[in-house]
């Protein structure tokens, strides 16, 4: 079984907040996930903070534009010395042989590619909705994820992120990507605004390479209690 890795979202809109669980933090083996709110307000200056201070840190932007600029954003990610990084499955195999074209000039270690299928936001309803809308037929998540890993898995795509939902089927047939896993929440936690869901230890024995949770860390009066405790659910 694949050893399963917590990752904390720091989605708070300023470093001062961040910093302060980061330190909170510091003894535990997490990866901190920087987002577009922590990123706009703190910059790449966090980043590069918390590489100086021996962190791993996962530059969660979900890059979906023409391949050239997606490339060259890529590179400034490998420069920041971010572990992994997102970009939408969406944006296609040109974008993708750009982001590996652009990488492989760079010294190692290079950034994981990580590429985003179907948003854990999104349930059955709005997903039919947004399918019907973009090609004028409905698909299920779970066809539209599959059939956007199948693509990852062709143009050399590191890693996916997609739901605990769809991971058995696809730990089973791709057993070499990265599976990255958001939606995650700590049994009793509040869901909040993910759509479909599933407890550390599940996703752990399902085979998730990493784990995402962020409120039920982050908002929490004691983060290192859960943190604690969801590391030991995941066999750290």
């Amino acid at each position: 079984m694949n050893q399963t890795e917590l990752i904390v979202a720091l989605d708070f809109p300023n470093d001062t907040t961040a910093w302060n669980l980061v330190q909170t933090l510091k003894n535990y083996p997490v990866i901190y996930k920087v987002g577009l709110e922590l990123y706009l307000s703190a910059g790449s200056a966090f980043v590069k903070k918390l590489k100086e201070n021996k962190n791993r840190a996962f530059l969660d932007l979900k890059f979906y534009d023409i391949p050239n600029t997606v490339a060259k954003a890529a590179q400034q990610v490998a420069l920041l010395k971010a572990d992994m990084f997102t970009a939408h499955l969406s944006g296609g195999e040109k974008m993708f042989g750009a982001i590996k074209e652009e990488l492989k000039h760079l010294p190692a270690p290079i950034p994981k590619t990580l590429g985003v299928s179907v948003l854990t936001s999104f349930d059955e309803r709005e997903w039919n909705t947004q399918t019907i809308a973009l090609s004028g037929s409905a698909s299920s998540i779970s066809e539209s994820v599959i059939r956007l890993i199948e693509k990852a898995d062709l143009w050399g795509v590191d890693g996916v992120v997609c739901s605990a939902h769809e991971l058995i089927h696809i730990r089973k047939k791709y057993p070499n990507l990265y599976l990255v896993i958001p939606g995650i929440r700590p049994e009793g936690s509040v869901t909040h605004d993910q759509a479909r869901i599933m407890t550390p230890k599940q996703a752990s024995q399902e085979g998730a390479n990493a784990i995402v949770i962020g409120r039920p860390i982050t908002q929490t009066h004691d983060p290192a209690k859960i943190t604690e405790q969801v590391l030991r659910d995941i066999g750290q």
